[in-house]
């Protein structure tokens, strides 16, 4: 037992074990059964890395087909906007197979971060998890996005980041959390980063969380499977704030609030607002996969050959 300074008595587990630290405090990225699994996750994790930070992460043979394409992909995404879906399904399905490592499985859930291979090449994964509070970025899924961000661009990884963000968390508690805080210090990594980007849209890209999915001020391809939806609000939530006198004046409040969103729902086009937000092209989403297979490769040509230490500006 181990008694603290306040008059806490606590076991060594409770007060620094891996459960406290993967799952809490996000101290420990990942956790094994094992002393020989985690050895063997290191070397996982050291192959996708370059040796140091004056060289750049090597190939592997591939062993899996750069066109391949999966009929899966095509009804991933539920057609029902308020059902969610496996993302680490959709990333086995995109990426080389069992290429995926996950790193922070257990903290900052709303976002998947892990390395992974396109036709041998490593890469640095993003994914919204909708069935973590939706996928929209918390405080904890801030700071986790920040620190992989800056692991990415510190070793030269190309980012590949799948989009599908409501936004930030929003409520009394992601305010004390210090949501805002952690959440800027998120997009400033993203446009501090100078390693290749590729965004696919794979369904939302809601609010100011969503408009910075990559920086747009640096070469950031963006494709959009035919279910992205953008905005500045989604439907529902915004028809509730712009509409709010004519829905409660109404005498069917919420009648004439389902039928505004009716109304406006049928007015969305993936193909107008695409050309609104300046993304390239709207895809098959059984493409995905050999698009970014063409796309590392260009991604590793546009590296520069003389690579070292990054260096940072200032963040809030």
């Amino acid at each position: 037992m181990v008694e603290r300074g306040v008059g806490e008595v606590v076991t060594k587990e409770e007060l620094g074990g891996s459960q406290i630290h993967a799952r809490g405090s996000g101290a420990v990225d990942n956790e094994v059964e094992s002393e020989e699994e985690a050895f063997a996750a290191i070397r996982q994790f050291l192959s996708y890395l370059p040796q140091n930070v004056w060289q750049l992460p090597q190939r592997r043979p591939p062993d899996d087909d750069p066109h391949r394409r999966e009929e899966t992909l095509l009804s991933i995404i539920p057609r029902n906007k308020r059902r969610a879906y496996e993302v680490r399904r959709l990333l086995g399905l995109i990426l080389d197979r069992d290429s995926f490592f996950e790193i922070g499985r257990y903290f900052g859930r709303p976002l998947v971060t892990g390395l992974a291979r396109l036709d041998g090449y490593p890469v640095g994964v993003l994914a919204s998890d909708p069935l973590q509070g939706g996928g929209g970025l918390d405080a904890p899924a801030s700071e986790k996005m920040t620190r992989f961000i800056d692991l990415c661009d510190t070793f030269h990884l190309p980012c590949v980041n799948f989009v599908d963000q409501p936004g930030f968390l929003l409520g009394t508690v992601a305010e004390r959390a210090g949501t805002i805080r952690y959440g800027v210090r998120a997009l400033a990594a993203v446009y501090q980063a100078t390693v290749p980007w590729v965004s696919v849209i794979v369904r939302r890209v809601f609010g100011v969380a969503g408009a910075a999915h990559g920086n747009t001020q640096r070469l950031n391809f963006r494709y959009a499977w035919p279910s992205g939806n953008w905005g500045s609000l989604p439907i529902e939530g915004g028809v509730r704030a712009a509409y709010k006198r004519d829905i409660e004046s109404s005498p069917d409040p919420e009648a004439r609030r389902r039928e505004i969103e009716a109304k406006l729902d049928a007015l969305q086009s993936p193909f107008r607002t695409a050309e609104v937000f300046d993304i390239e092209e709207i895809i098959d989403p059984r493409d995905t996969r050999p698009l970014l297979c063409e796309w590392v490769h260009m991604a590793y040509d546009i590296l520069p050959s003389e690579v070292g230490p990054k260096r940072r500006g200032c963040r809030p």
